[in-house]
């Protein structure tokens, strides 16, 4: 019997993105864009690793080292984030005040999730869209995300029937697939995909909830609807909480995704650095490996 889902994704969770510069960037987004500085993860030897920065209640994460991409020419991909309409004002007077080229504000129709936007990139060229939506939810939170495809149709058919997620609402020259919450996915077909998408970036990925009960259909669908998973190591590691599942993958256009199955009651502490670290170099130990220079951060710790 083929896999069924109950009802598909919950929520988009968070999202990681790369740069090359992580004070930069980080300044940018918390003193420009005026999202809440979360923490700063650390390698194991100490050294920088990402920033975590708050979109309402979402992360957005900022991981080094980046990646030697130019800027995509579409307009994707691109992170979407929904704010106050006073919080837009004062957004649009920094990015003019600090020189930060933008397009907009541009006034979407009236039958659009979204009222106004505003488009540019950060210091690194990942696009950004901050706007004021229409439709739930309308507290600050990723609103949505726009992944570049080489064919939208089977796109589609890939986050409705895999991931479960509702029918795709037209926008412009995307379309928009709501989640359980109203926080939507976006897709762009494009001729070609941007290095942008091509390059991920470590670690860069969207994170979505989903439920326990949709969890074991949904990884079946995601390889037999042209998916691929790439598991999950952290699990591995014991970096996940008793009950929790996840694993990531990619979508048809490698645009690099995870799901996730949280336990009931968890808590959404974040294990520190010296926790985490200690874990993953004993399990390192017991496979008879040392880090990757991936999980060192460019030096190799046996």
């Amino acid at each position: 019997m083929a896999a069924r889902l109950q009802t598909g994704i919950q929520t988009v969770d968070h999202i990681a993105i790369p740069v090359r510069d992580l004070d930069l960037n980080q300044d940018f987004y918390v003193q420009v864009l005026g999202l809440k500085f979360k923490t700063r993860r650390l390698n194991p030897d100490g050294s920088p690793r990402q920033t975590y920065v708050l979109a309402g209640e979402n992360i957005v994460g900022l991981h080094l080292p980046g990646v030697n991409a130019s800027v995509s020419p579409s307009p994707a991909p691109r992170i979407g984030v929904g704010i106050s309409e006073e919080r837009f004002t004062e957004v649009k007077k920094r990015l003019e005040e600090k020189g930060y080229p933008f397009k907009g504000p541009v006034e979407h129709a009236q039958d659009s999730t979204f009222v106004v936007s505003l488009y540019f990139d950060d210091p690194d060229g990942n696009h950004l869209e901050l706007c004021i939506r229409r439709w739930d939810p309308k507290y600050e939170c990723i609103s949505h995300t726009v992944f570049e495809t080489r064919d939208l149709n089977k796109a589609v058919d890939f986050y409705t029937r895999a991931l479960g997620a509702g029918a795709p609402i037209p926008c412009g020259e995307e379309v928009m697939l709501p989640v359980e919450n109203g926080q939507m996915i976006g897709l762009r077909e494009v001729r070609e995909l941007s290095e942008r998408t091509k390059k991920h970036g470590r670690g860069c990925h969207m994170a979505m909830n989903v439920t326990q009960e949709d969890y074991d259909a949904m990884v079946s669908l995601i390889e037999s609807h042209g998916g691929k998973s790439q598991g999950d190591n952290r699990a591995e590691d014991g970096l996940r909480p008793e009950g929790e599942r996840s694993i990531y993958f990619f979508d048809p256009d490698t645009n690099r995704l995870q799901i996730t199955a949280l336990a009931q009651g968890q808590s959404e502490d974040m294990l520190p650095d010296e926790e985490k670290w200690r874990r993953i170099i004993e399990n390192r130990k017991r496979q008879g490996k040392g880090l990757s220079r991936w999980e060192s951060g460019g030096k190799k710790i046996v």
